[in-house]
């Protein structure tokens, strides 16, 4: 009996021994399977999260994102507009100096004029520049910054660098009135450069026209003569300049004066040589 009881023992401890290796084993595949399951398991986790994620985070930072750069284009906006304010003042201040210097390089072309306008014949009292008019349906006049404290006296003639302008009518220490030469209170002794025929002009009141009031031996003049000053009435000094006939009537003529009466800026008073 003691034999037999000792094969089955050994055949027990070999099959115990067995169950635990394929145990052992089973366990182990168990466990391997688990863990690639499981890191799959992970994966598709992730990717579920980025997919749902993502967009998710697309649609929460686009609103920031679009503020961000409406920002930057505002910044930017600002900064262009305060360069173009800066660029408009520059722009502005340059025409000032512009018009400043046209102004100024004009008024030095206007008294060459009027230097060059000064015959020999002719002493220069004063060159004055205009402070007011005072135009009226009866009466043409100006007012310079030139009185008897410059020599300048009653009725001296006023010129400019297109011609006769007008005569002094009255003087203080720092100021003159000048009659203009469109007054309908003016005369002057004229004659035409091309015939010499003689007349007198009046004004017309109009700041436009000069017309004749007297026409000496009735021997008329033609259209585009140059009409000068005669100085037979020793008023004014003699050729000075006055105008070009433009219209012819029956018995008289109209003179367009060569000084714009409208537009005077300085003068020169001015007196015949002894």
């Amino acid at each position: 009996m003691a034999p037999k009881f000792k094969v089955n023992q050994l055949q027990a401890s070999k099959l115990i021994k067995n169950i635990t290796i394929i145990t052992l084993v089973s366990l182990s595949f168990f466990l391997i399977l688990f863990s690639k399951s499981d890191l799959i398991l992970i994966n598709n986790i992730k990717n579920l999260s980025a997919t749902i994620v993502n967009p998710a985070t697309v649609i929460i930072s686009s609103p920031f994102r679009i503020i961000s750069n409406i920002a930057n284009e505002y910044n930017q906006f600002k900064s262009l507009k305060f360069e173009n304010k800066m660029l408009q003042e520059e722009i502005i201040r340059l025409k000032k100096w512009q018009t400043l210097a046209i102004q100024n390089s004009r008024e030095n072309n206007v008294l060459k004029k009027l230097l060059q306008a000064t015959d020999n014949n002719l002493n220069l009292v004063k060159t004055a520049s205009l402070t007011n008019r005072n135009d009226t349906f009866f009466s043409n006049l100006i007012n310079i910054n030139a009185g008897y404290e410059n020599n300048i006296k009653k009725n001296m003639a006023a010129i400019n660098e297109r011609g006769l302008v007008g005569k002094v009518i009255h003087t203080n220490r720092k100021n003159s009135r000048i009659l203009l030469l469109t007054d309908p209170n003016m005369s002057v002794s004229v004659k035409t450069i091309s015939d010499g025929v003689f007349s007198l002009l009046s004004g017309f009141g109009d700041n436009k026209y000069l017309v004749s009031s007297f026409i000496k031996d009735n021997k008329m003049p033609k259209i585009g003569d140059i009409v000068v000053t005669s100085g037979t009435a020793q008023v004014f000094p003699v050729d000075l300049l006055v105008g070009k006939i433009e219209k012819i009537e029956k018995d008289r003529f109209y003179v367009l004066p060569f000084v714009n009466f409208n537009n005077i800026d300085y003068v020169q008073i001015v007196n015949s040589k002894e």
